[in-house]
């Protein structure tokens, strides 16, 4: 017998004999199948073959066996291998879910984004999943029926509440598992969202809500107000809008700086948010512009009510950073759907009835109307031709005569500013002048007007003319404007006029907001030697202490207390009342409205001796001054 090895252990003879009775076998048999055949061949071939052959097989064959499993083995450890560090690695969280919410199996990013320090923990510290992970339970309702309906659901957004306090987004995508018709379990995978979430916030942040005061802007306002309107439409009520502006918003920015102006706005926003309470939609529109949506309006009355509440609460003072002052406010309100079925014709309304009442006054209301766009219309002409009135040479001064009654002779002039329009004729000063200081025109056209009189005060004196001082009115947007001081000095410089014959005129109104910094201004002034006069005395609210505190050079009585002092005993004795506590302060006084004698009689009575008015002269030219200056004009 050969020795086992590799090769067949079968006696050469035995071979053939098998094959001969192999070859005897398949004679035999011709009629069976071949593949029926090859096989009873294949086991008889085996029956016959010797022990030590079959053992050979045999131990070859469990070696292959063992072979295999071992690869197996080793393929299904590196797979395992594989999936656990996927699986605990992984930068998302993968979780498992029992069919009634019971955390089943967890990574350790799962266990972190729910606030654990570990897996262990969080499937011992949860019970319920959604319960706990979800800040709005509903969500996960929500998510359990889409999966009992469809199996699965991608994307998923809901915001979790960590153990550890922290507000999260998560991103899930999650299905259901399923044995025949029961779900056994869920399973997914859940990605932290709140940077990304954070970030979709501050776009939203920057596109729809105002960066100073937090209030929605102007682009999410209007689709509230459609939303609004679209809701009141399908409910039979009303909307009411209301947009305001406070008056001398961009002087106080620019007096100040942005810093306040931005603290003012702020303090706006905070007192109307206090005053209206939750569930009203406030906006800031730009600049120093609100408005306000008033849904299932009842009746006109409470609107106006509401309006007045506004304007009172936004009109009360002011303090901080070192300052105390008052802002003024006006308000122009429409009604849907009387005024508009549209939420861009109820603001352009809206905003129209608020241009029409700061024509009107400071802290004013008004309702749309149809007129108000006849006046805005009027308005917007007089704004755009007064804008090229300069350079078109179409503003002029005229003077007028401010006389001494005990000499008869001109104690002062006052520049009057008129407009020549080339289309509209001459154009008072009522008309133009609110026009002027709402779109800040009056910046320029008061530096004009100043140069001009203090030009023409110095070409008076140089002609040989008695010198006299010349009044020029301030408004307050000039008089805050930042480097005033320095252009009053700048002029004074270069027309050559002395400062004694400058006198600025400016309102008591003026001198009763942001006193700390008129009361700088002022300060600088008298030190400049300009003479500084109140207008229209006793139309306002200055306090005696304030008066003191200014001291300005005279008080000019105004013409409404003059018109009746012969008739009206109040009108008289309040008249009387200005003379003699300007006496008593050492100040000048002038009547300013002196039409007849009977009027003069009463002033000269009281020892006001300095009067203007049509009784002695209406403003002039400058030649018809000229002419009076020398002598010409009868006292």
């Amino acid at each position: 017998m050969r020795a086992m090895g590799t090769g067949s252990s079968v006696p050469r003879k035995a071979e053939a004999e098998l094959d001969s009775g192999t070859a005897g076998a398949i004679h035999k048999h011709d009629h069976e199948p071949a593949n029926a055949t090859l096989a009873r061949m294949f086991v008889e071939r085996r029956r016959r073959r010797p022990l030590e052959h079959a053992w050979h097989e045999a131990l070859d064959s469990v070696h292959q066996l063992l072979t295999r499993y071992e690869e197996t083995n080793h393929r299904l450890a590196e797979a395992e291998e594989i999936y656990r560090s996927l699986f605990e690695g992984a930068l998302v969280g993968i979780f498992r879910v029992s069919a009634d919410g019971r955390p089943l199996m967890v990574n350790e990013f799962m266990a972190k984004l729910v606030g654990y320090d570990d897996p262990e923990q969080m499937l011992a510290g949860v019970r319920h999943f959604g319960e706990h992970v979800f800040t709005d339970h509903s969500e996960w309702r929500d998510l359990m029926l889409r999966l009992q309906k469809n199996g699965v659901q991608y994307g998923f957004e809901a915001e979790m509440k960590a153990a550890d306090g922290a507000t999260k987004w998560v991103l899930l995508n999650i299905r259901s598992i399923q044995d025949g018709s029961r779900i056994v379990y869920y399973e997914g995978t859940a990605e932290d969202i709140t940077d990304r979430k954070l970030a979709e916030d501050r776009i939203r942040l920057i596109a729809y809500y105002d960066s100073v005061t937090g209030l929605p802007n102007r682009r999410l306002f209007e689709e509230r107000l459609a939303e609004s309107i679209t809701f009141a439409q399908s409910k039979n009520q009303r909307v009411a809008l209301l947009v305001l502006e406070l008056g001398r918003f961009k002087m106080i920015n620019d007096t100040f700086g942005k810093v306040f102006g931005d603290r003012l706005l702020q303090e706006i926003a905070q007192r109307i948010r206090t005053a209206l309470g939750e569930g009203i939609t406030i906006a800031r529109l730009g600049g120093a512009e609100f408005a306000i949506i008033l849904e299932d309006v009842k009746a006109l009355r409470e609107v106006q009510l509401l309006a007045q509440q506004m304007l009172a609460v936004i009109g009360a003072e002011f303090s901080f950073l070192g300052h105390s002052f008052n802002v003024s406010c006006t308000m122009g309100i429409s009604m849907f759907p009387e005024h508009g079925r549209d939420s861009h014709i109820l603001l352009e309304r809206a905003d129209a009835a608020m241009c029409s009442a700061k024509d009107q006054t400071a802290n004013d209301v008004q309702f749309y109307s149809e007129g108000i766009d006849t006046q805005i219309r009027v308005r917007l002409r007089l704004e755009n031709g007064l804008r090229l009135a300069l350079e078109r040479n179409e503003l002029f001064l005229v003077y007028q005569p401010q006389v001494d009654t005990r000499t008869g002779g001109i104690s002062g002039l006052e520049a009057l500013l008129r407009w020549q329009h080339p289309e509209m004729g001459l154009i008072p000063p009522n008309d133009f002048i609110a026009v002027a200081e709402s779109s800040g025109l009056i910046v320029p056209i008061g530096e004009w007007v100043l140069r001009t009189a203090c030009m023409q005060g110095r070409a008076w004196q140089d002609a040989g003319l008695p010198a006299i001082p010349i009044a020029v009115n301030v408004s307050a947007i000039q008089l805050r404007q930042q480097g005033f001081c320095e252009l009053i000095r700048s002029v004074l410089r270069e027309t050559g006029l002395d400062p004694k014959y400058l006198e600025l005129e400016l309102t008591e109104g003026l001198l009763m907001t942001n006193v700390d910094v008129v009361f700088t201004v002022i300060q600088e002034l008298r030190e400049l030697g300009v003479k500084l006069t109140i207008d229209d005395f006793g139309t306002g609210y200055s306090s005696l202490n304030y008066l003191r505190q200014f001291k300005v050079n005279r008080l000019k009585i105004d013409r409404s207390f003059v018109r009746e002092v012969p008739k009206n005993a109040d009108d008289a004795a309040i008249t009387t009342a200005i003379i003699n506590m300007a006496k008593a302060l050492n100040l000048d006084v002038l009547a300013e409205g002196v039409e007849n004698v009977e009027q003069l009689d009463f002033l000269r009575a009281q020892n006001c001796f300095e009067i203007q008015g049509y009784y002695f002269s209406k403003p002039m030219a400058v030649d018809q001054i000229a002419k009076k200056l020398r002598g010409s004009f009868a006292s």
